[in-house]
């Protein structure tokens, strides 16, 4: 075949049809003294442009006029910058100020929200918060503690239960009012007065409880990562001094959504893992008798994993870095749900609550090797209002989500490989891992002799390539590793057949 290259004329024709095309002006008109609207000026003559130009033109007028006057001058400015932007012809301060304003309703983390969260939101929901007192609840069983607090199940009292002992059983009525207490311990430290209005770490175990109180408050604002931890119900100072309620000691109240947790299931407190929570986990879904084991056992695996992962990804959504995720901290109830409990720990690097370039608070089981949410180049917290503002950039920088992921990696690999399962047992897998610098390839080729990878290694080894891209270190740009979002994505969780 023969090309044949155009003749003058044709290239005559098109240069003449290719300059009808010219850009737009945009003038801004001044209404009644009050109102500013943009007025979309075509210099063009192609239909094509002239009618992207029209119908901008009308979005942005139907906008001006629908907002409050107040507003008005600045919607006509930002729907004319738009309005430029769409016919391809911005302006330098156009494009400064649509970028200002992408930065500030769409960056994540938010740095509108959590400046209204801060000082407008949380004030007002602290009333809602300390309605309670040590006269509202009874103690029951002991459920846990340790360095910072000590929990109880307790009964939310009515007037109607004023007969009612501890040991009194419980009408399912009154099932349904139960809760979780956790007294804090208190020490000679105490909380300093400005402690939550600067970003600084937590001393003692006081101040941790204030940690937890505010972490928790703040996921109760926002009802999507609220659904993924513990319902958060408030807290109280006891004004008595009866049993465990001494006269001016802090208390957290949860609602009561489960006694077991995780670290139960994988000491086998429930049963031989993963199948002891099958019947949570797939409740709902037909399972053939005719499945093999072990897909059963992954598939209850991925059911927990997918909500530990998709938990985490809406705190770092807040801004929220729980620094303390494992098996102890994940309750798991009877319709199936996992929910993250115990932010002691926490940091918001939004406000910077709880944080310290310098030091952390971390479990050496679960954390990873820089045990740092950020780099410790990373200058201190600054007031809470410009800590909000800058927290986008500080995010793309240190990437501080990326601790939670490793801790991610590491709960997948205990679930996984029965042998992990012992807390013993995964402290000495963490002591090995850094004896072959967090290489999990170089761990598995000397030491994996011993274990059995069988769950990890279905699907062309699916589980296996999603531990190695968590547990491993940062690159120098703070990089390297999977945020949650990015595991969920993994093919791990993708359907067998």
């Amino acid at each position: 075949m023969q090309h044949q290259l155009p003749s003058r004329s044709g290239l005559r024709r098109a240069s003449q049809h290719s300059q009808q095309f010219k850009p737009c002006s945009f003038k801004l008109k001044r209404e009644n003294g009050l109102s500013i609207r943009p007025v979309v000026s075509v210099q063009a003559t192609g239909p094509e442009l002239a009618s992207i130009a029209d119908a901008v033109q009308s979005v942005v007028t139907a906008a001006a006029a629908a907002a409050p006057a107040p507003l008005q001058p600045a919607v006509s400015t930002i729907g004319g910058d738009l309005a430029a932007l769409a016919t391809l012809s911005p302006t330098l301060p156009g494009l400064g100020r649509l970028t200002a304003l992408y930065y500030t309703l769409f960056s994540k983390p938010n740095p509108l929200w959590n400046i209204w969260d801060f000082y407008v939101g949380a004030p007002l929901a602290d009333g809602r918060n300390s309605r309670w007192s040590s006269e509202d609840f009874q103690l029951r069983d002991k459920l846990g503690g340790g360095n910072f607090g000590i929990t109880f199940e307790g009964l939310r009292l009515t007037a109607e239960d004023s007969s009612v002992t501890t040991r009194s059983k419980l009408t399912a009525e009154q099932k349904k009012r139960r809760v979780v207490l956790k007294r804090v311990n208190m020490d000679r430290q105490g909380v300093r007065s400005d402690f939550l209005k600067t970003g600084t770490l937590a001393k003692g175990s006081a101040e941790t409880g204030m940690v937890e109180a505010y972490m928790c408050a703040k996921i109760k604002r926002n009802p999507i990562a609220a659904a993924s931890c513990a319902e958060y119900l408030g807290y109280f100072t006891s004004n008595t001094a009866e049993g465990a309620f001494t006269k001016g000691s802090q208390w957290l109240v949860w609602k009561f959504e489960s006694d077991a947790t995780l670290g139960d299931a994988l000491d086998g407190k429930l049963g031989p893992f993963p199948s002891c929570l099958e019947e949570f986990m797939m409740a709902g879904k037909k399972i053939s008798e005719n499945t093999p084991q072990e897909k059963r056992d992954i598939n209850v695996i991925k059911g927990v994993m997918r909500q530990v992962l998709t938990g985490l990804r809406r705190l770092h959504r807040l801004g929220i870095v729980h620094r303390d995720i494992k098996p102890e901290n994940l309750l798991v109830t009877v319709d199936g749900q996992v929910k993250i409990i115990d932010f002691g720990a926490a940091v918001d690097m939004c406000t910077g609550i709880n944080f310290n370039p310098l030091y952390g608070m971390l479990d050496p089981r679960y954390s990873p090797p820089e045990e740092l949410v950020m780099p410790q180049s990373f200058p201190r917290a600054p007031a809470p209002f410009m800590a909000a503002l800058l927290s986008p950039f500080a995010w793309v920088y240190g990437r501080p989500d990326l601790f939670d992921s490793y801790t991610a990696g590491v709960l997948l690999m205990q679930m996984c490989v029965p042998e992990l399962r012992p807390v013993a047992n995964i402290r000495l897998f963490n002591t090995e891992l850094r004896q072959y610098d967090n290489d999990l390839n170089r761990w598995r080729m000397y030491r994996g002799q011993k274990y059995d990878f069988s769950l990890l290694d279905r699907n062309n080894e699916a589980g296996w390539d999603l531990a190695c891209k968590l547990i491993t270190k940062r690159d120098q740009y703070n990089r390297g590793r999977l945020s949650v979002g990015q595991a969920l994505s993994h093919r791990f969780f993708l359907p067998e057949f």
